[in-house]
């Protein structure tokens, strides 16, 4: 309706006529705004990996200021600045990095793969049953330069990039990184896994063996870890398992969840534990350190410079679960994997 007098109508004063004008304007406006604010939640509500999500993603984990973190001496010291970063634990020390691939990135990495996967080797059926592939180095120099700014480490540092993909029902039962047959003080530092795809169920990476304040009873069924030789020194891992039998020496017989079992285990290398989940979201990455820096004094009281807490696994896929994963090494990788040429766009 117009503002202006009709014809044979009494005058209206222009402090009114003013005033309701600014009122129109003013509720134009309003529902111009309401109209663009509407349009924008619609495009949020659209996008299916927007800001708000990850943030929400982000908050169901941990939240350790960055500033609590610091070199120890014994892990390799990354670059606590880089865009993204989130600290979810410590003692040890495991990070998040939101958006460390872009959707475009990690959907060409599955486009390189997918033509080239074999049969994931060096384990048993029953123990893990992905397949995987490597990725010529020629062609992911751009996301190793990204690795290396966060990692602190040359390029030369990284194997080969490496992408697994889990079908439902796959898995891969609990293991530790570092590997067996290096040279002497050589072995993976820091383990850097990125997630291609998003997974609403199942594929979870659990962290194993994590440290606990939780005292102790020493009681038959009671949920314990420790290293899978039972001695204090030169295992593999502590494993998570229950307490089978208390023996008469103070000892326990311990049986894993994994299937194995250990004999007399002192009480001094048994301990309780915690456990952590990280659930699969496309491009986000987790960060941890597998093994000691050789510089490390801890480096010689375990078998290949292992850091015991850091058991995890790839939960039982329920969602198909694709994975890219790098590792890092003190000098130059020896493990030797070749990745294929697979003639797509370079990364």
């Amino acid at each position: 309706m117009s503002l202006e007098a009709s014809e044979g109508s009494a005058a209206v004063p222009a402090w009114l006529l003013n005033r309701q004008h600014a009122k129109a304007i003013g509720e134009a406006s309003r529902k111009k705004a309401a109209e663009a604010a509407a349009e924008r939640e619609s495009t949020r509500r659209k996008a299916p990996a927007s800001k708000l999500e990850k943030e929400a993603t982000l908050s169901q984990y941990p939240s350790i200021p960055l500033s609590e973190y610091a070199s120890d001496g014994d892990h390799l010291a990354i670059n606590a600045d880089f865009p993204g970063l989130r600290a979810i634990h410590r003692d040890p020390w495991i990070f998040l990095v939101s958006d460390l691939l872009s959707r475009a990135e990690c959907e060409e990495l599955m486009v390189k793969a997918g033509p080239h996967f074999q049969s994931s080797s060096g384990y048993s059926n029953n123990f893990r049953t992905s397949c995987e592939c490597r990725v010529a180095r020629h062609e992911t120099q751009r996301l190793h330069a990204r690795y290396a700014k966060l990692l602190n480490v040359p390029v030369g540092s990284l194997e080969a990039a490496k992408v697994s993909r889990y079908r439902r029902d796959e898995f891969f039962r609990n293991h530790v990184d570092v590997l067996s047959g290096t040279d002497f003080l050589e072995n993976r530092i820091a383990t850097l896994f990125v997630y291609l795809n998003d997974c609403e169920a199942g594929g979870e990476t659990r962290f194993l063996s994590l440290p606990s304040q939780r005292s102790l009873e020493y009681a038959v069924g009671e949920k314990v870890c420790c290293l899978s030789t039972g001695r204090d020194v030169d295992g593999e891992g502590d494993y998570p398992g229950v307490i089978r039998a208390v023996l008469e020496d103070g000892s326990v017989d311990v049986d894993f969840d994994d299937g194995d079992e250990v004999a007399r285990v002192p009480r001094s290398a048994v301990r309780a534990y915690e456990t952590l989940e990280v659930k699969p979201a496309q491009g986000m990455g987790v960060l941890f350190f597998p093994g000691y820096l050789p510089s490390s004094p801890k480096a010689m009281r375990f078998r290949n410079q292992l850091d015991r807490y850091t058991v995890h696994e790839g939960c039982v896929a329920v969602d198909e679960k694709w994975v890219h994963q790098s590792w890092v090494w003190p000098s130059h990788p020896q493990a030797h994997y070749d990745g294929v040429e697979t003639g797509a766009v370079g990364l």
